[in-house]
């Protein structure tokens, strides 16, 4: 076997076995079926199969899925739904939260919306602000700090008066309102360890969030065509 020879069969081993591998890290065939599978498992892998793979078809499923007796498949629809962007999975996101879900399917909805803010979200979040369910609760004022509207300041300082300890933790976790500073210093001066770390960290997204506002309204505006 000449030289040439020898290295094009070691080639052609090095590109099979390359080829093995990657078809092992490819992701598997997505079975609508599996989402609707009797084992968590299954469906849980399933719905991990989808994130970044958008499946118009599949939001309906999803948005069922985040009502799951599993806790760890309801993430993984919420992830692959977020996964997808705002402009696919927030309308009918929004839809499935004024249709009474279960506390549990709303929970993971909310943290969707939080994931995904949007003003637009601000009316379907708002029903869920007084829930009996304080896990429920604490989605909805997660997603409404998410929205970083200043308008919304006197509902979150409230929720921090006067809601439990979880409450307020979801709420400085996505806080970001331009005049939310003296929530998130009080809060990173608490004697509890997470909401201080959370406070600390409420800060340094609330002075992005002026700064945006600032440069946005330095921005010179187009002239109007004569």
């Amino acid at each position: 076997m000449s030289g040439l020879e020898s290295w094009l069969e070691a080639a052609h081993d090095v590109w099979q076995k390359l080829q093995r591998k990657a078809s092992r890290l490819a992701p598997s065939p997505i079975a609508a079926e599996d989402l609707d599978a009797r084992d968590p498992v299954t469906r849980w892998r399933a719905a991990r199969a989808l994130i970044g793979r958008p499946r118009e078809e599949f939001i309906p499923r999803l948005i069922a899925m985040a009502g799951d007796d599993d806790a760890l498949v309801r993430a993984a629809a919420v992830d692959a739904l977020a996964s997808w962007g705002p402009d696919l999975v927030l309308a009918p996101v929004r839809t499935a939260l004024v249709q009474s879900p279960t506390p549990a399917a709303a929970a993971s909805l909310l943290h969707l919306l939080a994931r995904l803010p949007d003003p637009a979200n601000r009316a379907a979040i708002q029903p869920w602000l007084e829930h009996d369910d304080p896990e429920v609760r604490a989605a909805a004022f997660m997603a409404l700090a998410a929205l970083c509207d200043d308008a919304d300041l006197p509902a979150l300082i409230q929720a921090l008066k006067t809601e439990p300890r979880p409450v307020q933790r979801a709420i400085l976790s996505t806080l970001c309102a331009p005049g939310a500073t003296h929530l998130a210093q009080r809060a990173a001066q608490s004697h509890d360890p997470v909401l201080s770390q959370r406070g600390q960290q409420a800060l340094a997204r609330i002075q992005r969030q002026a700064s945006h506002q600032a440069q946005a309204h330095q921005r010179p505006t187009s002239p109007n065509p004569s």
